[in-house]
């Protein structure tokens, strides 16, 4: 097989595997899930005083990692656990379980809280 010929089949399991990384994680939220109470979610909780978050005028916060784009940008929460819809919820709804002297408090978010904002997280 060629140089050339082998630099496509890359390029092109790459560009696969990029598309379905997106579309798979999305398509694996909970039945119910909203983005858009997720949104709302995210003004209460106050995320935005320490999170960029995508389409929130008012999260402009730099203490913590912007949440912009969040599927694309990261494979790892924290760098620990795989970036899938549950793993996010978890951490949302308890950051020191996982990591006991992150900054991220315990803010009293709920499962079903933690998963519309997933689904917003997601879905921005």
């Amino acid at each position: 097989m060629s140089t050339r010929a082998v630099t496509a089949l890359l390029a092109g399991v790459a560009l696969a595997a990029a598309a379905g990384c997106g579309s798979s994680s999305s398509s694996s939220l909970p039945a119910g899930a909203s983005a858009a109470r997720g949104r709302m979610l995210i003004g209460y909780y106050g995320c935005g005083a320490c999170h960029v978050i995508g389409g929130i005028a008012t999260a402009q916060g730099h203490v913590g990692p912007p949440l912009t784009g969040f599927v694309r940008r990261y494979r790892e929460i924290a760098g620990m656990l795989p970036n899938t819809p549950a793993n996010v919820a978890r951490w949302i709804m308890d950051p020191p379980r996982f990591l006991p002297r992150v900054d991220m408090p315990v803010l009293g978010v709920g499962r079903r809280a933690a998963l519309d904002i997933t689904a917003y997280l997601y879905r921005q």
